[in-house]
Order: C-alpha cells, then sequence, then structure tokens
C-alpha cells in the first residue's frame, strides 16, 4: 500500500515539475519512484507467496519483477541525486519498467485462474496494461513521423490522456493489490 501512496506523491511531483520546470520537482519525483521500486519489492514476493513460489514460472517472474524493480530503484535514485541524466535513467528504467508490467500481467492471469485475490483487481491490471501499450505505441508512431514530446510542438492529447489513465489506474492496481495482501 505504501508503494502506492509513494507512486501517487511521485505523479504529484512530477506534474509541479512539468508545470514549473524546477529542478527540485524532478529529483523529488524521481525520489518517490526509487522509493516506489523499492516498495513493491515485498509485493512481489508475496504475490509469489500466495501463487505458489515452488512454480519454475512464477519464480522466474518475480525474479525479473525484483531485478526490475532494484533497477528502476537505483538509475532513479541516481538521478534524483543528479548522477546519472534523465535520459539514461529513462532508458535503463524502462528495462526496469518493462519487467514489472510482465510481473503485474502474471499477477493478474494467476488471480484469474486461482481466485486467491479479487477478480476485478485482475481485470483493473489488464485495463492498466493495455492503456500503457495503446499510449506507449502512440509515442512511438508520434516520434517515428518526426514528431516531438517535448519543445514547442505539443504532442497528441491522446498522450497525455492514456498516460494520465494508466498512471491512476496503476496507483489504485497498486494500493488495491497491497490492501489485500
Amino acid at each position: 500500500m505504501a508503494a502506492g501512496i509513494s507512486l501517487l506523491v511521485s505523479g504529484a511531483c512530477f506534474g509541479v515539475f512539468m508545470s514549473t520546470q524546477r529542478e527540485s520537482w524532478g529529483r523529488a519525483n524521481d525520489a518517490m519512484t526509487a522509493l516506489f521500486a523499492m516498495l513493491m519489492i515485498p509485493a512481489a514476493y508475496a504475490v509469489a507467496s500466495i501463487h505458489g513460489a515452488d512454480t519454475g514460472w512464477i519464480r522466474l517472474v518475480g525474479t525479473l519483477c525484483v531485478a526490475g524493480l532494484l533497477t528502476i530503484a537505483v538509475t532513479s535514485g541516481l538521478t534524483a541525486a543528479a548522477k546519472l541524466d534523465w535520459k539514461r535513467s529513462a532508458k535503463i528504467g524502462g528495462v526496469g519498467f518493462a519487467a514489472l508490467l510482465l510481473w503485474m500481467a502474471s499477477t493478474c492471469a494467476l488471480i484469474l485462474a486461482d481466485g486467491k485475490l479479487p477478480r476485478a483487481l485482475a481485470w483493473l491490471g489488464f485495463l492498466t496494461l493495455i492503456l500503457v501499450c495503446v499510449t506507449g505505441a502512440i509515442v512511438i508512431v508520434t516520434i517515428r513521423s518526426g514528431g516531438s514530446l517535448l519543445g514547442e510542438e505539443q504532442p497528441p492529447v491522446a498522450i497525455s490522456v492514456g498516460a494520465g489513465l494508466a498512471y491512476v489506474c496503476l496507483v489504485v492496481w497498486t494500493t488495491w493489490l497491497g490492501l489485500r495482501l
């Protein structure tokens, strides 16, 4: 549950950073993202425990998730400490985030398969993943077509809407998962 709260605070810091362009808010966002990642590690272990860590693929996905979360924590922490630029952090941390999303998809599939957690939690997780994938695809198409996400040119509204909805869903999913573990 604390991971969900730290993710919410991270988003608030990011919003202030985008509004003010003050570096201190960007660093606060990165620090809260690192905290979120560290706080999600116990959730990965708890899900494995609930759903049978003795199953090879559950253990594998859980291990990938923990490695991804550690990657996010380190890159975001280094960015918060001004030891790593945000572009490099986003690329490396993106790999960690992909591992987290894989774990999230696996967790949702497990929930639907065994019903040990609420099925609605699984469907919210799948909705979140769909929003992330669709928004990511729009970002890729925008960049490949010569568009930009920064500067004077405004990116498509679908990116902001999709990212915002995915973010809210992720905060709710993370918090709800924490309450149920």
